[in-house]
């Protein structure tokens, strides 16, 4: 009996587990460090930037192995999640263009990927410029990404 196909499942689902958590440190890790600058605009070591750098960096990486998948796996909703992680980390990191380069991509999984790329746009349009989301009459009018 050959059991090699079974192995080769488990290790995607590790890994894709694996990077979901990653993600998930990653964004707590972040939102704390912009928090905490904000409110006590307190210098960071460089021991401790070093270690959130390296938290994001290895999200950031292993989300992109697996969203180069797509067209190879047929996996959407693990796709749509780790596109929606990675506009969540962008829009921490205020990398603003691969936000909404992760927005588009998202929009592409259906219902659920357009609610999710609205989401992320109007929290990138309130960093941006403090402003509040469209109202669904306007987005019905309007392209979501500009």
């Amino acid at each position: 009996m050959k059991f090699g196909f079974l192995s080769k499942i488990f290790e995607g689902v590790l890994s894709i587990e694996k990077t979901y958590n990653q993600c998930d440190k990653a964004l707590g890790a972040l939102r704390a460090y912009n928090e905490k600058r904000k409110q006590e605009n307190a210098p960071f070591s460089a021991s401790e930037k070093a270690e959130l750098n390296n938290i994001v960096d290895t999200a950031i990486e292993n989300a992109t192995r697996i969203v180069e998948k797509e067209g190879e796996r047929n996996w959407p909703g693990v796709f749509r999640e780790m596109h929606k992680n990675l506009a969540n980390i962008y829009l921490e990191l205020d990398e603003y263009d691969k936000v909404r380069e992760a927005c588009e991509r998202l929009q592409n999984y259906g219902e659920v990927g357009k609610l999710d790329a609205e989401e992320v746009i109007k929290n990138l349009n309130e960093r941006e410029h403090g402003e509040s989301s469209p109202t669904p009459e306007e987005t019905q009018s309007t392209p979501l990404l500009q």
